[in-house]
C-alpha cells in the first residue's frame, strides 16, 4: 500500500505529518493563508507542507475525499481536518456568505444515480466528530451531503423535513472514513452560496466576495491554531 500512497499523493508515506488538512479543491487563498507555498501533484491527489501539517487537495465529491482519507491509514497521520465550503439551504440564524460553520448531524445522499432516478433513501445520520473543532466559536449546523449540484434545489422540502441547514458533498464520507481508520477528525466549512438566492455558479457581488475572503482567512487561522 505504501507504493500506492506515493503514486497517488506524489510524496512518500513517511513525508506526511501527524496532522493533515484535506481540502477538496483549491479554495481561493486558502493554501497561501495556511502558509503552503507549493503543492506536489500525485496521480490523483496533491500535497503541500505547512508548519506542523500536510495539506492535501483531494478532489471534489464523497468518493475522492473518502478514498483520500482511507489511504492516510498508511501514513504517520494521526489527526485529520477537513476544510471545505457549503451552501445555506435557507437564509437563517444570521448566517450568510463568508460565515463559518461546523457540521453537526449529517444526512448522506451520496448516490448520484439515486438522485437522478428519484429513488432517494434517507440513510442513518452520521454524527460529526468535534474532537478537533470543539473550541472553534462557530455554530453547529445540521448538514446534507448531496451528490448533485444540479439537483439540489429540487429537494429543499426534503432537507427542511430533516432540519438540515447546510448542504455540501463530502462530510459524511470524510467522517465515516476517519472512523474506519481510527483517526481524530474535525471539519470547518465556509458558506459560499445560498440555495435559490445566491447560486453557487453566479458571480458574487463585491461585498460577498470580501466576506468570503475574510471567512476563508478566519477558517485558516482557526486551523493553524489546532496544528
Amino acid at each position: 500500500m505504501s507504493g500506492h500512497v506515493t503514486a497517488l499523493f506524489g510524496i512518500a508515506p513517511e513525508k506526511f505529518q501527524k496532522t493533515c488538512i484535506i481540502m477538496p479543491f483549491d479554495i481561493p487563498r486558502a493554501a497561501r493563508n495556511l502558509g503552503v507555498a507549493a503543492m506536489t501533484q500525485g496521480r490523483v491527489f496533491s500535497c503541500g507542507q505547512g508548519q506542523g501539517f500536510t495539506l492535501i487537495r483531494s478532489g471534489m465529491g464523497a468518493g475522492f475525499v473518502g478514498d483520500c482519507t482511507l489511504y492516510l491509514a498508511e501514513t504517520p497521520c494521526e489527526k485529520i481536518l477537513f476544510l471545505g465550503t457549503c451552501g445555506l439551504i435557507r437564509r437563517r440564524d444570521n448566517l450568510d456568505v463568508g460565515s463559518l460553520v461546523i457540521p453537526g448531524t449529517i444526512h448522506a445522499f451520496e448516490s448520484f444515480s439515486a438522485i437522478v432516478k428519484g429513488t432517494l433513501n434517507t440513510s442513518e445520520p452520521v454524527q460529526a466528530d468535534e474532537t478537533l473543532t470543539r473550541t472553534f466559536p462557530c455554530p453547529r449546523q445540521n448538514c446534507v451531503s448531496f451528490a448533485s449540484l444540479h439537483e439540489e434545489e429540487k429537494h429543499i422540502a426534503l432537507f427542511d423535513q430533516l432540519d438540515a441547514r447546510i448542504i455540501e458533498m463530502e462530510c459524511s464520507a470524510f467522517f465515516l472514513a476517519c472512523r474506519k481508520i481510527g483517526r481524530a477528525s474535525g471539519a470547518l466549512l465556509v458558506v459560499a452560496d445560498i440555495l435559490q438566492e445566491k447560486v453557487f455558479c453566479a458571480a458574487l457581488p463585491s461585498s460577498d466576495k470580501k466576506s468570503l475572503t475574510e471567512g476563508i482567512s478566519q477558517a485558516c487561522s482557526y486551523l493553524k491554531k489546532i496544528v
